[in-house]
């Protein structure tokens, strides 16, 4: 052991009287946007104005200013901002078909013995009312330099690695949902990640773009296939919607559209943790950030928030081609949150996806472990990895050296 708790001790103990503290202020801050929420239930001219405020001087400026991201109710009719709609078991379609993606990757290790990368597309179809066991599928794909890996950034920059992954998810989704979709019976394709999807990393302009345009490409696919698309987001800590309420507030900094005053730290989450009971879903919400801004008009962004079950809220994100369809909308809302019931407060397909889909470690020495093999057999040295690597793998083993 290394690490010296007892030196330690009094900074736990003030961490957790600090928590306290935090947990007391949130509260209250809290209740005054609770408050001002009731205040502002249908308060759609003034969302409006700020909508169109934050369009035409931020969202359209070739510079923009700094902005969090908002957002703007769907429907602006006689239903408020804190309206809940309940689950309404009659809205679960007697039978429909839910597949649901998930990937996980090794990324190149220089330090290994071999260079190469794996990604692993895994999944279910569930055949909700149809008296049919559930299907699973994995698809690994393996790849490796064909000249010197120093030259290709998919072997250098690992957050490509990771976008196609992402990429690889919504890929496999579209291509169940064709193969799947069956005339009269609804099919929901569900990811385990947001829809309004944003690569991160070193990587160009000019290739985020591709990325984006390729993404919405499989989005595409799935709406002409006649399939509903859902991005599920477990604890999501976004803060759009308090976001559009700050900027109608009287006390904001109209000149700091990143003020958020004493709600610094509250997310949608608090708030409507507060508001949905289990089972219940917010109104639909539209998002207006930079990152929609980018979607096609089909493909634009919204979301609603679900309880599904004692104080856990999720965010659902829908296309808009999705979220203007009252009856998918209902249906979805059923769906997830019967899916939920499955295991407890999360999607059965969701869980069973990222089963089939992750690597685990005794998956990853089995593979290395076979290539070595593949190596020797094709009179190949096979290169030892690096004494980095030997030394941690030595220190952290809980063994020594031996010392005569």
């Amino acid at each position: 052991m290394s690490l010296d708790f007892e030196q330690l001790t009094d900074r736990v103990n003030e961490m957790a009287q600090t928590a306290r503290e935090r947990q007391y202020r949130r509260l209250d801050r809290l209740r005054e946007v609770l408050a001002f929420l009731r205040e502002k239930r249908l308060a759609w001219e003034e969302l409006t104005r700020q909508r169109e405020f934050i369009e035409k001087t931020v969202l359209a400026s070739r510079q923009p200013k700094p902005f969090r991201g908002s957002a703007i109710p769907l429907h602006m009719d006689q239903l408020g901002l804190d309206e809940a709609f309940a689950y309404d078991a009659g809205d679960l379609p007697d039978v429909a078909t839910i597949v649901s993606a998930d990937g996980s990757q090794i990324v190149p290790d220089r330090h290994a013995a071999f260079v190469y990368y794996l990604i692993n597309i895994g999944g279910i179809v569930y055949h909700h009312g149809q008296g049919e066991a559930p299907e699973v599928f994995s698809e690994p794909t393996l790849e490796f330099p064909t000249e010197d890996e120093l030259d290709d950034a998919m072997f250098n920059n690992y957050a490509s690695v990771t976008i196609k992954r992402d990429l690889g998810e919504i890929e496999m989704l579209a291509r169940q949902a064709q193969q799947y979709k069956q005339a009269k019976i609804p099919l929901l394709t569900v990811m385990d990640q947001r829809l309004l999807y944003v690569p991160t990393g070193e990587i160009s302009p000019q290739f985020k773009d591709e990325v984006i345009a390729e993404w919405q490409g499989y989005m595409q696919d799935i709406r002409q296939a006649g399939c509903w698309l859902a991005g599920y987001i477990d604890s999501p800590r976004k803060s759009s919607v308090l976001t559009m309420l700050r900027h109608i507030h009287p006390e904001r900094d109209i000149d700091n559209l990143k003020d958020m005053g004493e709600w610094t730290g509250l997310t949608d989450v608090d708030l409507f943790s507060r508001i949905l009971r289990p089972g219940e879903r917010s109104k639909i919400f539209q998002d207006v950030s930079f990152s929609n801004t980018r979607f096609r008009r089909l493909n634009k962004v919204c979301f609603f928030y679900l309880n599904t079950g004692g104080s856990n809220i999720a965010r659902v994100d829908l296309p808009v081609s999705v979220a203007r369809d009252a009856t998918a909308v209902r249906a979805i809302h059923a769906m997830l949150y019967d899916q939920c019931q499955i295991l407890g407060r999360y999607p059965y397909v969701i869980a069973r996806a990222d089963e089939m889909a992750v690597v685990q470690r005794r998956d990853q020495e089995e593979l290395e472990f076979r290539i070595g093999r593949r190596m020797d057999a094709a009179g190949l040295d096979t290169v030892e990895t690096t004494s980095k690597a030997q030394t941690k793998v030595l220190a952290r083993s809980g063994k020594g050296r031996f010392e005569p």
